[in-house]
């Protein structure tokens, strides 16, 4: 099997996988990025980078965002995952039965490297967590679009609301061309749409260029991870304004705690003591629950092993999620959180929400559990 036509069969696997987007991008263009963008940290050798890309469905998002239900999206976030790690397996079992090459099967999410003790290994300390390879920075690489302003990967055809998986291999495969416009026009939606107030609404990052194929990647300035983590796993998240929450019914703005505050380690413990010991029985069961959630996916290490049913995401992920291509329905969907209300925890520790309609009433519903939603749609 030669390499061209090595390519197209692995570019056949992915698209049966069901992503919709793929690419190959080298070594080359990867040689000024991130220690993270570094291939021989995987795979000594590697020349190319597989990457593909699983979007989001319209439907799962509005509905995620209205808070009419979060189960459409949590299967959509799980099959995702499954077939982007399945597809990556299927790639290598590809060239690796057919050529002389090797690979490595990039896991999609939840690896990170271990010899930086302040990274994943502990969330509430970390202040940043490095993959054992990027994929958004693979992606770039491989023509897919270009780091946007929220940092996550944005694509010309789906934005920035889809799920990345990829494969290294020593094959020097041709890569396909860089994507020459950064699709990412700056509306910062996904900045006003983020609780936490980890990224910056108008400073750029600085800590490290991102260099990819020779071009500047630019996004906004990170604060510290802990933060991002914590309104990511749902553990809390309210609006500046109080108006709105995420899926969390711990009721508390990060956004409100200053950079200055969250990087004093003991301030930053004192706050998060605060949180999971929030004076609501109800919540303080909640958070343990999500712990022990966030505990077995951190000990699997890869998002892709885990089942529907263990899964807590999504409560968060606004800032990627809500990045749709077209402008005017993100301006939408920006539109259904922010008059989306609040969820709360009833006695049975079952999730509700309260909101106001739109004639200025009052009301309150319970989205589906996981077993309501499917058993509907049977």
């Amino acid at each position: 099997m030669d390499l061209k036509e090595l390519k197209g069969a692995v570019k056949k696997i992915v698209h049966n996988s069901g992503a919709k987007l793929v690419g190959v991008g080298s070594r080359e263009r990867l040689k000024e990025a991130p220690p993270s963008g570094n291939m021989d940290y995987c795979l000594p050798g590697a020349q190319s980078c597989i990457i593909f890309a699983y979007p989001n469905p319209i439907e799962a998002l509005e509905s995620y965002f209205s808070k009419k239900e979060r189960m459409s999206l949590k299967k959509v976030l799980h099959d995702s995952y499954t077939n982007a790690w399945k597809a990556a397996q299927n790639i290598a079992e590809l060239i690796e039965k057919n050529t002389e090459y090797t690979t490595f099967p990039v896991i999609p999410n939840l690896k990170y490297r271990k010899e930086d003790k302040k990274a994943f290994s502990n969330v509430f300390k970390a202040d940043i967590a490095y993959p054992d390879f990027s994929l958004r920075y693979g992606a770039v690489a491989a023509g897919l679009g270009h780091i946007g302003w929220s940092g996550n990967l944005v694509t010309k055809e789906y934005g920035g609301s889809l799920f990345l998986g990829g494969v290294l291999t020593t094959a020097p495969l041709e890569p396909d061309p860089m994507a020459e416009e950064n699709y990412c026009n700056k509306c910062k939606i996904c900045i006003k749409a983020c609780t936490s107030g980890y990224p910056s609404m108008d400073e750029e990052e600085n800590t490290q260029e991102v260099i990819i194929g020779g071009q500047k990647e630019i996004y906004s300035k990170r604060g510290t991870y802990t933060k991002c983590g914590i309104s990511c796993a749902g553990l809390a998240g309210l609006s500046e304004d109080g108006t709105w929450t995420i899926w969390s019914p711990n009721h508390i703005c990060l956004k409100k705690i200053s950079s200055e505050d969250w990087q004093d380690l003991k301030v930053r413990q004192k706050i998060i003591v605060e949180i999971l010991n929030n004076p609501s029985e109800n919540i303080q069961k909640v958070n343990k629950e999500l712990l022990k959630s966030f505990a077995l996916a951190a000990k699997r290490e890869n998002m892709a092993l885990l089942s529907l049913e263990q899964r807590e995401f999504p409560r968060c992920g606004n800032c990627a999620f809500i990045c749709v291509s077209s402008p005017s329905k993100r301006a939408e969907l920006y539109k259904m959180l922010t008059s989306s209300g609040k969820v709360y925890i009833d006695d049975e520790g079952k999730e509700y929400v309260k909101k106001i309609d739109e004639n200025g009433n009052e009301i309150t519903y319970y989205p589906p559990t996981l077993e309501e939603y499917f058993s509907k749609k049977k």
